[in-house]
């Protein structure tokens, strides 16, 4: 082995498990252990508890697609056609245009409103994001799709290696640290947690006499390579394998895009998108979903809250030294050097450029673990040189562990806005960043949930099957559930991808603690709007009662797009940490 790839794999092995439950904003190591209780298991979760579904106060939602399919009264105010008085209405397939369409329910299943649910009326009791009741009675159809039959869906989910060729090891100072900090668990915790969630939404939501099942596997794929845009070759076998061999209907695991597209060849619905183009998801339809908000929304509400509180001309008041306070605002750019991610950078250039915020230093840097230590320095020393002021971070949440750590280093101190990209939003990514440094940062969040500790509607759902406590990553397992279960339900009996996406399409939007929640033609993601927030790092996280949280502005309130308030909330402005 050379003595370079001898260097990255030491490095891996140290820096593992930050990257590895960091970067990926945790949704690989939260939901995808080792090794994963089958259906049987986790069925037996489900009935060893017996406990039924405890009211949660959640709020009514607007009627879900297949509800107002089968309430006439519901379709006719949804701007549906309404059935006759007395009838109902079911879905079934549109052989001629592959989706779902209103038709009495004599021809098809019984599908009709209900209101004998968990939640009475709504499917679930603690979700505001919950469908409508929906009751079913007759066939589903059975095998509707590849990975549905009449009793089951499978769904697959991926085990890859990140590239350190030591996915076993957990003694370095690092995963230490991570342990402690609450953000790494045992495989058994994660996988106990997984099957409680799975046996939840199973007992809870309608699946047509379907159970839903999750098939791990080991892949050939090293999601280092694949973040940095290789390992297209073993992706590709991995997804032909979920397809092929496994024959799943979905994926929830695809959070690399060569995966991803790979899966979208092989017709595997999946899950998993990081911060993708909105123009890559509708090319990709119907079968790629996002597990975090798109690039083009993200950085179109990003570059008007950095308008608006960071506004060009004026001094950098939020700088770490009273020297940079006092200078005008001159702004930089850290991105990956990736075509999605430049792509987006071009869109929002033109809202940019009317609002006078121009780059005078983009860096371009590589998306390669082994060497963002080696690369933070030099970063560090051309922004300095470069009298900037505002650093404006599109980026993983590993570089800015080593660049906050440069820029102390090189006594430079200046704005961090953050875009809210990948999990640098995270309570738990600020806690290992440079204290002094990141007190000095403010931007907005998409994160949702995953800060909230024991007040969140996914801990709540746990605690209905189980006394025990899960992971600290709960919140990531259920809202990826959340969407593929929605979805089901949504689609009616006839489970297709193209019923998929329009039960999604038709299902929101919806408010909750995890935000508004719709999707579209353009718009696959789930979460839409933002909270302003900046780093405080003496306040106590929910997520882990340690000190280090981001602190929510505007009373909480969440906004879209370009509809960030003009006045300042106000944030409080630490003491300079230099000069």
């Amino acid at each position: 082995m050379s003595p370079r790839r001898l260097l990255a794999r030491a490095f891996l092995r140290g820096y593992l498990p930050l990257a590895l439950v960091v970067v990926v904003l945790l949704v690989v190591t939260a939901i995808a252990p080792s090794k994963i209780v089958r259906q049987g298991a986790a069925d037996a979760v489900a009935q060893a508890a017996g406990v039924a579904v405890v009211p949660g106060g959640a709020a009514a939602g607007a009627p879900s697609a297949v509800a107002r399919a089968a309430d006439p009264a519901a379709a006719g105010a949804a701007g549906h056609p309404a059935a006759p008085a007395g009838a109902t209405r079911a879905l079934v397939p549109d052989a001629a245009h592959g989706r779902a369409v209103n038709t009495p329910a004599a021809v098809a299943n019984g599908i009709r409103a209900g209101a004998d649910c968990a939640g009475g009326t709504l499917q679930a009791a603690i979700s505001p994001y919950s469908p409508s009741c929906v009751d079913f009675s007759g066939t589903n159809g059975g095998a509707t799709s590849r990975g549905v039959s009449t009793s089951t869906i499978t769904v697959a989910m991926r085990d890859s290696d990140m590239g350190s060729g030591d996915k076993k090891n957990n003694n370095s100072a690092l995963a230490k640290k991570a342990r402690e900090a609450g953000i790494s668990s045992s495989p058994e915790a994660k996988k106990l947690t997984l099957d409680t969630l799975l046996a939840y939404f199973n007992k809870t939501y309608q699946t047509y006499g379907r159970t839903v099942k999750i098939v791990p596997y080991t892949g050939r794929g090293a999601q280092a390579a694949e973040f940095a845009g290789g390992g297209q070759e073993a992706a590709n076998a991995d997804a032909l394998k979920v397809g092929q061999e496994i024959g799943a209907f979905a994926d929830i695991s695809a959070t690399t895009q060569p995966y991803l597209d790979a899966l979208v060849r092989q017709q595997v619905l999946a899950i998993g998108g990081l911060h993708l183009p909105a123009s890559y998801y509708r090319s990709k339809a119907p079968y790629a979903w996002g597990q975090l908000i798109d690039c083009t929304t993200l950085m179109t509400s990003a570059s008007d809250l950095l308008a608006k509180r960071f506004p060009a001309g004026t001094p950098a008041a939020r700088a770490g030294s009273t020297a940079l306070r006092q200078a005008p605002r001159k702004y930089a750019l850290l991105v990956p050097d990736d075509p999605v991610y430049a792509r987006c950078i071009a869109e929002a250039q033109p809202q940019l450029k009317a609002a006078g915020i121009t780059f005078a230093k983009q860096i371009r840097y590589a998306l390669d673990f082994s060497s963002m230590q080696q690369q933070a320095p030099n970063m560090a020393a051309q922004l300095k040189a470069a009298g900037i002021t505002t650093v404006v971070l599109v980026t993983d949440p590993l570089l800015p562990y080593f660049l906050t750590a440069a820029a102390t280093q090189q006594n430079f101190w200046p704005e961090w806005f953050v875009t809210g990209t990948i999990g640098t939003d995270a309570d738990v990514a600020g806690q290992f960043y440079d204290n002094q440094q990141w007190q000095n940062a403010y931007g907005q969040s998409y994160l949702t949930g995953f800060n909230s500790g024991k007040g969140s509607e996914a801990y709540k759902a746990y605690k209905t099957l189980r006394q025990d406590e899960p992971t600290n990553m709960v919140d990531l397992v259920y809202q990826t559930l959340l969407m593929l279960f929605t979805g089901i339900e949504e689609a009616g009996p006839n489970l297709t991808p193209q019923t998929f996406q329009q039960g999604m399409f038709s299902w929101g939007p919806h408010l909750g603690a995890y935000g508004r929640w719709s999707f579209g033609p353009n718009d696959f993601t789930s979460v839409d709007d933002a909270t302003e927030i900046y780093f405080d790092p003496r306040a106590i996280s929910a997520f882990n009662s340690k000190p280090g949280r981001w602190v929510v502005l505007n009373g909480g309130k969440r906004f879209r797009g370009t509809g960030w308030p003009a006045k300042d909330p106000g944030a409080p402005i630490p003491p300079a940490a230099a000069p």
